[in-house]
């Protein structure tokens, strides 16, 4: 009789089964099937024989090989043709124990109460026993015994079969998990007996365990992972998201569930986004930021991270980590806002401005450095470079140096006046500013500020040229002004004399020949009289004038307010014609030539008690305010005001704005109050509208 045995794995036996081939195509069709279904329920622990005509018959044995971890490697088949009475031959019992001894899986028989009846050695060598032993054992000898151990057993007895995991226990105590696969079986006499195999899958178990606890990790850095963690479906719909997500999202979990995702991304994003899940469908890990708008409307702007899903080597979806860089986006929007600002303002500023490394690296340049100093086209084609890249090299190692000694003394150099050359050999004047400063690796750099002041030195020399001419042409005027005031206290002083003496004898003549002359002899005689008479007074004026500022008074504290009640007394006849209404704030009392102060008051007061509006009492107000610097003082009448036209003007010697028969008079008295300010360093102008009245004002320094 032929026998042969085929040795084929388990995945390749299958895939054969699928594809119809091999063992298939041997047996006929109804032994196909009966062998196919004894296989599978038997995990391919197989001794049936098969009915293949009226004179013969297939035995055919089976048993799994296992690898070194107990993994079903392959299966050993064993095919002979026998005759239809010959399978109870003890050939066929010898042949059956090899395959069971040989078999890498252990295999119990047993009665149905649990007592062994027989094991092979694979058995003998997961549980430490001897067969012996193990013969005098029952199940729950080797089996944990417990609530499933007994559930178990019942089922198995109610099924015929049963495949679980139970606990085994080997000879020396130690427990291991294992599967167990029992089957009731009735022998050719006809008793019920069990055939049960065992695999030890501690290692099994150890990979579930490391697989769940990877599956727990996961889980938890997905739950709790600060950053947005989220997976969609090949349709773009949402399967989980983290807490991150959902808050991100700004819905309930059901809810988004039923969302897809892209209709959360700005309309100007989706093209974008959707091709970049594409490609992450695609086996392509992507990276992209988007803005993203929430379910209740918020706007953020995201960072993506998409990788696709894999589950049986097929992808069926794509996870997504995503971090909510709005902020970031904002501060470095911010951060560009003030860098262009800031270039907007150096850029723009006249000053060189630069910066160097502790390379005399240039790594920041303003337009006017690069372009004026450096005489490049931009920025760029000056960073990185030396002075000794563009000067010549003593100009060039003087620059360096004096960098180098501010760098490493660590003390700046502030508006230093130097002279420097620029990229064409143009020597110019400068205000120089150095300052070092460290980076933030500890390494020194140099800020540096150059103004170009050529210009203004230029101005300088100028100005200095002109202020000594004007100093020449000052002490020119002085000495003529001085000549010319003194021949004008001399002329008037002289000129008083004559002018007595022709007054004099105009009186003599009329009064001896009063009687001898006409009308118009008489009249002749009083235009003569009072011409002399004018021309004297002006005389008088001139002498007074001449005298401000060249006698020197002695200064004394004065208190104002006295000095003002002893002009007002001076004055009381005219106030009490005029019927005027005189009222004195609070005045100051000030260090000052006396004499020189009483006159300035007189002449103001004078003045508004001269010019009253004949319509009104005449209101005249004194009045003082402290300052910083000087006191300001005010003297304001209800007059007849001065026209705008005149306001200047009125402070000029023997400038008059009325004729004589109106108001006397010779129109110096306002150029004498502005001689005595002037000397005392302060100024005087008047504020007036016609018909209204005057307010004349003054200022005497606090440090006369």
């Amino acid at each position: 009789m032929e026998y042969f045995r085929r040795r084929i794995s388990k995945e390749h036996f299958k895939k054969r089964l699928k594809a119809q081939l091999s063992v298939k195509e041997i047996f006929p069709p109804e032994i196909w099937t009966e062998f196919l279904g004894d296989f599978e329920t038997n995990q391919g622990v197989l001794h049936n024989v098969f009915a293949f005509s009226k004179t013969e018959a297939i035995e055919i044995f089976s048993s799994p090989c296992l690898d070194d971890e107990g993994n079903i490697k392959n299966y050993s088949l064993g095919i002979k043709v026998v005759p239809p009475r010959d399978t109870n031959s003890s050939e066929n019992i010898i042949q059956l124990k090899n395959i069971l001894e040989n078999s890498s899986l252990a295999i119990f028989l047993s009665d149905p109460n649990g007592l062994i009846v027989e094991v092979n050695r694979a058995a003998c060598r997961l549980f430490g026993y001897s067969i012996k032993e193990l013969k005098q054992l029952s199940r729950e000898d080797i089996m944990q015994k417990n609530s499933d151990l007994e559930m178990a057993v019942q089922q198995r007895n109610k099924a015929g079969e049963l495949r679980t995991e139970l606990v085994g226990i080997k000879k020396n105590g130690e427990t291991f998990p294992c599967e167990v696969h029992s089957v009731i079986y009735t022998n050719n006499d006809g008793e019920k007996r069990t055939s049960t195999t065992i695999v030890d899958i501690s290692d099994r178990k150890k990979q579930e365990l490391m697989a769940e606890n990877s599956k727990q990790a996961f889980q938890s850095l997905f739950d709790y992972n600060p950053d947005v963690v989220y997976s969609f479906d090949l349709k773009g719909n949402f399967v989980d998201l983290n807490e991150a997500a959902l808050n991100l999202v700004e819905g309930p979990r059901e809810k988004v569930r039923e969302v897809n995702f892209l209709p959360l991304i700005a309309p100007e994003d989706r093209d974008r986004v959707m091709m970049h899940s594409s490609m992450a469908v695609s086996d392509e890990v992507q990276r992209y930021k988007t803005n993203f708008i929430s379910l209740k409307g918020t706007k953020k702007v995201l960072d993506v991270t998409n990788f696709p899903i894999y589950v049986n080597k097929k992808i069926t979806g794509v996870y997504g980590i995503a971090k909510d860089i709005t902020k970031q986006v904002e501060i470095e929007q911010k951060l560009r806002e003030e860098h262009n600002m800031f270039r907007a303002i150096i850029d723009y500023i006249p000053d060189h401005i630069f910066v160097v490394n502790e390379k005399h690296e240039t790594i920041l340049t303003n337009h006017s450095f690069y372009k004026n100093y450096y005489g490049v086209e931009n920025e760029q084609e000056s960073l990185g470079l030396t002075a000794l890249e563009f000067f010549e090299k003593e100009e060039a190692t003087k620059v360096l140096e004096d960098n180098t000694q501010v760098m490493n003394n660590g003390i700046p150099v502030i508006n230093r006046e130097d002279i420097d050359q620029n990229f064409n050999g143009k020597k110019n004047y400068t205000l120089l500013t150095k300052v070092p400063f460290k980076f933030g690796d500890n390494k020194k750099g140099l800020v540096g500020i150059s103004r170009n002041i050529t210009e203004i030195k230029e101005k300088e020399k100028a100005l200095e040229e002109l202020n000594a001419a004007l100093k020449k042409h000052a002490d020119e005027l002085a000495l003529s002004n001085k000549e010319l005031e003194q021949f004008a206290y001399i002329a008037s002083h002289d000129l008083q004399e004559p002018l007595r003496m022709v007054t004099s004898f105009l009186t003599q003549l009329k009064k001896k020949y009063d009687h001898k002359l006409d009308d118009k002899a008489q009249q002749y005689i009083y235009f003569a009289h009072d011409g002399a008479t004018r021309m004297r007074q002006i005389i008088l004026d001139l002498l007074e004038y001449s005298r401000v500022g060249r006698v020197a008074h002695k200064v004394t504290a004065v208190n104002l307010e006295h000095l003002v009640s002893e002009v007002l007394s001076l004055q009381k006849k005219s106030i009490e014609e005029k019927n005027a209404k005189i009222e004195i704030g609070v005045l100051p009392e000030l260090e000052v030539e006396e004499p020189v102060l009483r006159q300035l008051f007189s002449n103001l007061i004078g003045n508004a008690l001269k010019y009253y509006s004949k319509e009104r009492q005449p209101e005249i107000k004194i009045s003082s305010l402290e300052k910083e610097k000087h006191w300001e003082f005010k003297i304001s009448d209800n007059g007849i005001g001065i026209e705008e036209e005149f306001k200047e003007q009125i402070f000029i010697i023997f400038q008059r704005l009325h004729q004589r028969d109106e108001y006397e008079g010779t129109g110096i008295g306002l150029a004498i109050c502005k001689k005595i300010v002037d000397n005392f360093g302060g100024e005087i102008w008047v504020d007036s509208r016609l018909g209204e009245g005057s307010s004349f004002y003054f200022t005497i320094p606090k440090q006369f």
